[in-house]
């Protein structure tokens, strides 16, 4: 179920919002009025601290502007369509597609720290594999010597008994 003012894209590419009452869980086709609104579509489901961060201001700021109780500047718009793949046309005026042609409507939240933070994962992703090769080697080398160390210690006990029989 849907809960009411919850956002989603539609085939369109318009974000639209669960609305309450009769048809609640359903969604309805209402786009959205508000440069907040919009702005709170474009952050998907990132959280509100993990947006900022993004973009560079501080939580309380961004929660102003969703709640349309204060406006960004435009350094702050361009950095949302820059993070997010949104239009600016849609994100200032609410018309047209919410993504540029052949972007998925799926591609929301910061899209671009989420690539950046892809490439960090393949990167420690090889890492952690390279670090699995050595301690698979290391491991059958300790293997490796715990065997021998008991062939000298059985040696060692041999030739001492030897010693004491002759």
């Amino acid at each position: 179920m849907s809960r009411p003012g919850a956002v989603r894209v539609t085939a369109c590419g318009k974000a639209c919002r669960a609305l309450s009452g009769p048809g609640f869980g359903v969604w309805n086709i209402d786009p959205m009025n508000t440069l907040g609104e919009r702005i709170r579509a474009a952050r998907g489901s990132l959280s509100q601290e993990a947006f900022s961060r993004a973009l560079s201001i501080s939580k309380g700021s961004l929660g102003f502007y969703e709640r349309n109780e204060n406006l960004p500047n435009a350094d702050v718009i361009l950095k949302i369509c820059s993070k997010t793949g949104v239009r600016l046309e849609w994100l200032l005026l609410g018309t047209g597609p919410m993504n540029p042609e052949g972007a998925e409507p799926e591609a929301r939240g910061a899209e671009a720290s989420s690539q950046a933070l892809c490439a960090r994962c393949l990167r420690l992703e090889e890492r952690l594999e390279r670090l699995e090769d050595e301690r698979r080697e290391l491991s059958s080398e300790n293997r490796r010597l715990w065997k021998e160390n008991a062939d000298l210690r059985e040696r060692c006990a041999r030739l001492e008994e030897r010693g004491k029989q002759a």
